[in-house]
């Protein structure tokens, strides 16, 4: 009988053994699991870190490479019309691509008629486009009391500022999306179906337009093809010779449209187009690292103005790593 308790007593304390091992083993198990989480929570930070400063340091790389353009084309890190540029670091790969403001068309400058033409390129019907042009216009010249009235027309009164008076510009292309009539997808673009069944993205405002170019003339060496069309009078044929002829070689003149190519061009419209510099450049940086992780910054960097240093930084925004 004692030696029946004795084994009962054994068999208990083997189970309380046993179930201590358990949930040590379950404790050990959980804690290693928590530090492997951990670890690659902080590898994957440690890479998302370091993709963003590739694509930082890109940025400022690409910026000094654009102080010597004002040197002679054969001595420039970049030449002009120069569209993309990438190179490997130690932590990734960079590409940065290249636009120069004048590319765009000047919300600030431009006239009824190119933002017209403008918004019939990105797909708009005549007489919205129209109607949208002088509406674009009338918000960047108008009071404050036609801007409220126009905020409030369209829903959005977050853009509003009571201080606004006359003769106001835009200040960002961001305030578009508060006049009457900019739809997001008229802004940001849109992605439409081919025939072939391939997915393609339709450019919007967002790759047309700038308030940082202070220009009225289109580079054609930087121009997106809707700003192409605007700015020669929807001529698709020359609109498709410039694209065709830069990407052989930038034009070193806008007369050399007509020169190498069977196209007609007026003076007014001549007069309209360059290939100089507005010294003002948007930059998008996308860096990667050996794991694949991207980040993304964009910035609009000004150079060529002694009294700022080699190169100013206008505008800066970064992104998140992917």
């Amino acid at each position: 009988m004692k030696l029946m308790e004795r084994n009962s007593e054994s068999g208990v304390v083997l189970i309380v053994v046993l179930g201590g091992i358990l949930v040590l083993a379950l404790i050990a198990f959980a804690l290693t699991s928590s530090v492997r989480v951990a670890d690659e929570e902080l590898e994957n930070r440690k890479e998302q870190l370091q993709s963003h400063y590739v694509a930082r340091g890109g940025i400022l790389t690409t910026a000094a490479f654009l102080t010597a353009t004002s040197a002679t084309p054969q001595q420039a890190m970049i030449k002009p019309g120069q569209r993309s540029v990438d190179w490997n670091e130690d932590q990734g790969h960079v590409t940065i691509e290249i636009m120069d403001e004048n590319g765009k068309i000047d919300l600030n400058q431009a006239s009824k008629k190119v933002l017209e033409r403008l918004l019939l390129a990105l797909g708009s019907e005549a007489g919205a486009a129209t109607n949208l042009a002088k509406t674009i216009v009338d918000w960047r010249t108008s009071s404050s009391l036609a801007r409220w009235n126009s905020a409030v027309q369209s829903g959005n009164l977050l853009q509003f500022n009571s201080s606004q008076t006359a003769l106001i510009d835009y200040r960002s292309i961001e305030e578009l999306l508060a006049v009457p009539g900019v739809t997001p997808s008229l802004y940001y673009g849109r992605y439409v179906r081919n025939e072939d069944g391939s997915i393609e993205r339709r450019p919007g405002l967002v790759d047309c337009v700038t308030v940082d170019s202070k220009a009225t003339a289109i580079n054609i060496n930087y121009a997106p093809y809707p700003v192409l069309l605007a700015a020669v009078d929807l001529e698709h044929q020359v609109a498709d010779y410039i694209v065709t002829g830069r990407a052989t070689k930038p034009f070193a003149s806008p007369s050399d449209i007509t020169g190498e190519f069977p196209a007609s061009l007026s003076a007014d419209t001549l007069s309209t187009l360059t290939t100089a510099s507005s010294g003002r450049f948007s930059l998008v940086a996308v860096g990667r690292t050996p794991a694949g992780i991207v980040a993304q910054i964009q910035a609009v960097v000004k150079v060529g103005d002694a009294n700022n240093g080699p190169f100013q930084i206008l505008r800066w925004q970064d992104s998140y790593a992917r």
